[in-house]
């Protein structure tokens, strides 16, 4: 749990740095973000919680490390590729 809690505090930092880049891909990451909060918050209120609870917030969990990579990719990926290829047209 110490390390999804890590994750989940980047994670919601990141539609701040998403924001002057993209905000659409910050607005689409946010329903995530509020999930995996309301994940901690069932995990911390209730003692059991069953096996559909788990595997769903483990799907939400996944989701949105894929798209934190997406995201990464659009936002520094694109343009560097982009520039890299500039640069080899002139040569």
């Amino acid at each position: 749990m110490d390390v999804f809690m890590v994750y989940l505090f980047v994670a919601t930092a990141t539609p701040l740095f998403l924001w002057n880049d993209s905000r659409k891909l910050a607005l689409l990451q946010t329903p995530f973000i509020a999930l995996l909060w309301t994940y901690v918050g069932l995990f911390m209120a209730y003692d059991h919680l069953n096996l559909f609870v788990h595997a769903f917030f483990i799907t939400v969990f996944i989701a949105n490390v894929f798209f934190a990579h997406y995201a990464a990719y659009v936002v520094w990926g694109r343009p560097y590729l982009a520039k890299r290829r500039m640069e080899k047209a002139k040569l």
